[in-house]
């Protein structure tokens, strides 16, 4: 699966590997393989969507909805996925990537690079 989306001050692109946000100076990247986000599972982690000062995080379904279907026969979304949808605010303060248990979320910032611990 590969779905990008893009405007004149971020572009997002989302892949079976990765989430990213990419603006002219950030780049925030969310390891999908690692990332345990869940929207509806309460054992799931939302740390770094709770933690992030300036909400650089957002979240969707992983799957469109289909709104062709009648509202009716309409299945509600259970697999949910974290995207850093507005990367250029991101403030560098490295707060989500030292809350996130399974070191998932890696920031670059111009040459300055914030990952989790090795």
């Amino acid at each position: 699966m590969y779905q990008s989306s893009k405007s004149e001050a971020i572009e997002v692109i989302l892949n079976d590997e990765a989430s990213r946000g990419i603006s002219k100076d950030v780049q925030i990247t969310i390891d999908r393989k690692k990332c345990n986000f869940s929207m509806y599972d309460p054992t799931g982690c939302q740390k770094c969507l709770r933690i992030c000062p300036v909400n650089v995080f957002a979240t969707r379904p992983i799957e469109k909805r289909n709104f062709s279907i009648p509202p009716k026969e309409r299945i509600d979304p259970t697999v949910w996925i974290l995207l850093p949808t507005w990367a250029d605010w991101c403030n560098g303060c490295g707060a989500c990537v030292q809350s996130c248990p399974k070191g998932a979320i890696t920031i670059q910032i111009g040459k300055k690079s914030i990952a989790p611990p090795s």
